[in-house]
C-alpha cells in the first residue's frame, strides 16, 4: 500500500505495518526540504538583521521571512520611485537647457557660470540696468552685477516671458524629483520595520505551542488477515 510520494507500507510477520522511504525518492524530498519557508523548519530570523536587509534593499527581509507578495510590493515600489527621480531630473535639465539658450539668443546673455539666482533675476527684469537700479533704491549695492560679464536686455516681453515660464517648470520638475526621494526614505524606512515585526511575528510562533494538527498513522492487522484497520491521532 502507498502513504504518499517516496513512502510505501512495509510489513514484517511478526511486527505491525510501518511506513518507510522508497529508494530512489531521496532527492525529490531533499528538493521538497531545501524549497520549505522559514515558517516550516522552524528557524528563527534576527530582528535587526530583516530590517537592515529592507532598509539597505526593500523588501529583501520580507523574502528572508517567506513573505513574498511584500518582498515583491516593496522592490517595485523603490523601483519605480528611482525612475521617478531620474526622469525629473533628465525632464528638468532639458528644460534648463531650454531656457539658458533662450535667453542667449533672445537676451544675450553669457550663461557660463551663472547661478540661478541670476536666471531668476533674467526672468524678473527686462535689462540689466533696470534690476541695478531697482538694487540702487533699495541701497542694495552687494546685489548689483557687473555689466561686464552679467550683462543682458530682452528683445521682447514676449521672450522674456516664455524663459520665466521655461525656468519655473524646471525648478517644479527638480523640486518634484526631491519629493520622490523622500519617498524612497520613507520606503526604506517602512519596508525595514514591516520586515523587523514580520521576523518578531514569525520568531513569537516558534516559542508557543503547535497550533496545527500532527497527523500520526497507525495501522494494523486483524489476525483473520483480510480486514486492515486505520487509526489516527490529532495532537493539538
Amino acid at each position: 500500500m502507498l502513504l504518499g510520494p517516496g513512502w510505501a507500507l512495509a510489513q514484517d510477520p511478526h511486527t505491525s505495518p510501518r511506513a518507510v522511504a522508497v529508494p530512489g525518492q531521496k532527492a525529490h524530498l531533499d528538493a521538497a526540504d531545501a524549497a520549505t519557508p522559514p515558517e516550516a523548519t522552524g528557524k528563527r530570523i534576527g530582528i535587526g538583521s530583516a530590517f537592515l536587509r529592507s532598509a539597505l534593499i526593500p523588501g529583501w527581509g520580507q523574502k528572508v521571512v517567506g513573505a513574498r507578495t511584500a518582498a515583491r510590493n516593496y522592490f517595485v515600489a523603490d523601483v519605480t520611485l528611482w525612475i521617478g527621480v531620474i526622469s525629473f531630473n533628465v525632464y528638468g535639465n532639458w528644460l534648463r537647457d531650454d531656457y539658458r539658450l533662450l535667453a542667449a539668443e533672445h537676451a544675450q546673455v553669457k550663461a557660463e557660470g551663472k547661478s540661478d539666482k541670476y536666471f531668476v533675476d533674467v526672468g524678473n527684469y527686462a535689462s540689466l540696468e533696470d534690476y541695478n537700479q531697482s538694487r540702487l533704491q533699495r541701497r542694495d549695492v552687494a546685489s548689483l552685477y557687473d555689466p561686464a560679464t552679467h550683462y543682458w536686455r530682452w528683445d521682447s516681453d514676449a521672450e522674456r516671458a516664455r524663459f520665466d515660464r521655461t525656468r519655473l517648470r524646471s525648478e517644479r520638475a527638480f523640486n518634484r524629483g526631491e519629493l520622490v526621494i523622500a519617498g524612497i526614505i520613507a520606503n526604506h524606512i517602512i519596508s525595514g520595520i514591516h520586515a523587523a515585526w514580520l521576523a518578531n511575528r514569525h520568531n513569537s510562533r516558534l516559542e508557543q505551542p503547535k497550533q496545527a494538527a500532527a497527523y500520526v498513522p497507525a495501522l494494523g492487522v486483524k489476525s483473520n488477515g483480510e480486514e486492515i484497520r486505520l487509526s489516527a491521532q490529532w495532537e493539538f
